[in-house]
């Protein structure tokens, strides 16, 4: 799967937000914590924002495999 940039502020992959999103993080300011994505302009937020829903969303329906991009 290719890997894009969600924050290029920080250079910050899609990938890497779902592993701290997949360790825990719940929110815009934990994932700003733990990786630095949304940590200066906040252009991504949306992004950021839109993959915790989906990573929830999955959860909840009890699916375990990774986000998939289109």
């Amino acid at each position: 799967m290719l890997s894009m940039y969600a924050c290029s502020c920080k250079a910050v992959t899609d990938r890497t937000i779902d592993a701290v999103i997949a360790s825990g993080a719940s929110s815009v300011e934990e994932i700003t914590s733990k990786c630095a994505a949304g940590g200066r302009c906040g252009g991504c937020w949306p992004a950021l924002e839109r993959m915790l829903e989906e990573h929830f969303a999955h959860t909840a329906r009890g699916a375990t495999a990774p986000r998939i991009a289109a």
